[in-house]
């Protein structure tokens, strides 16, 4: 199975983490987010991918490679950032006769894709949202099919979401599909978009039904990112044994390997990677990147990126009567 991996936004929501890496090599639960996303299509049958790159792709294809070397993969660059219709229309030289996934790269849900092994029809991943202005929404008709697919609707029209996993019986009629949205000049916001293409598969009399997912993680932000470290670990439990010195650990955690914790407690949701040092501090629900150090802190909810160093000093505080103070 061939799947169409749309990574070329530059992450300004997750910025500075993405100032040096792309979003998708951010790390959570263990490993970066495509990491869990290629394990997932895993059980679908992926064993090609194709990843559209833009701000930093190099990095991308070269950890793919490294991480996944049984993994056919390939790429092509995305120099205009003009729609996911644009981004997964580049792939249509790479796309054989049969049927194609489309998987975005900063998706994770709870669901077993296996669902999709020899699956011949279009399929789309669905959840139902609160705010269905923000997404794609499936209307759907009392059996369950797709009827309509529209992009950020304005006005109330269901609250099924796409979640960014696809399933196209041919991956050359996407391809047409994504082409014709250039053809006719169908932008949605400006953009070029996938749900448009979708629709316009569906009117030409395609068939598209939907499935809907147990739950969606999102890793747009630090603040969801960290939501999501959360969830997975809690799931799938922690990982890893550092190297411990007059310390605990409270679980879930996952530790890379060469992790020191001295004189510390860590945890519940804490994920630490290569390397890291940490010493005399307080740490839960924190994402801990590679080489990283952290000494004489009381650190929640946060993210240290790749080799960063953050010592906390002693306070000496004198306060009067009636106080209200947060250090």
């Amino acid at each position: 199975m061939h799947c169409i991996i749309p990574a070329a936004g530059m992450g300004t929501r997750m910025r500075p983490h993405t100032w040096s890496a792309p979003k998708p090599l951010l790390p959570v639960a263990g490993k970066p987010i495509l990491g869990h996303l290629i394990d997932s299509l895993a059980e679908a049958g992926v064993d090609r991918v194709t990843l559209i790159t833009g701000y930093l792709g190099d990095m991308l294809v070269e950890w793919t490679r490294k991480a996944y070397p049984g993994l056919r993969v390939d790429f092509v660059r995305q120099e205009n950032a003009d729609g996911l219709g644009a981004a997964v229309g580049l792939a249509r030289g790479m796309v054989e006769d049969g049927p194609v996934m489309v998987a975005l790269s900063d998706t994770l849900v709870a669901s077993d894709l296996g669902i999709l092994r020899g699956c011949g029809g279009n399929m789309l991943a669905v959840c139902p949202v609160a705010n269905p202005e923000r997404f794609g929404i499936v209307v759907t008709d009392e059996s369950g099919r797709v009827r309509r697919l529209v992009e950020k609707p304005s006005e109330p029209v269901g609250n099924l979401a796409i979640v960014g996993i696809y399933h196209f019986a041919s991956g050359p009629a996407l391809m047409e599909a994504c082409a014709r949205l250039k053809t006719l000049g169908i932008r949605t916001r400006g953009e070029y978009q996938l749900t448009d293409a979708m629709q316009l598969m569906l009117s030409d009399g395609a068939v598209f039904s939907t499935w809907t997912v147990d739950e969606w993680f999102d890793c747009g932000t630090t603040a969801t990112l960290l939501a999501t470290n959360r969830a997975l670990l809690d799931a799938r439990g922690g990982e890893g044994e550092p190297e411990l010195e007059n310390s605990i650990v409270v679980p879930p955690c996952a530790f890379a390997a060469g992790v020191r914790v001295l004189n510390s407690v860590v945890g519940p949701h804490v994920s630490v990677g290569e390397g890291v040092e940490i010493r005399d501090s307080v740490v839960r629900n924190c994402i801990l990147g590679n080489g990283s150090r952290l000494s004489g802190g009381f650190l929640t909810g946060s993210m240290l990126g790749a080799g960063a160093s953050l010592v906390c000093r002693e306070r000496t505080l004198s306060a009067g009567d009636d106080c209200d103070i947060q250090v």
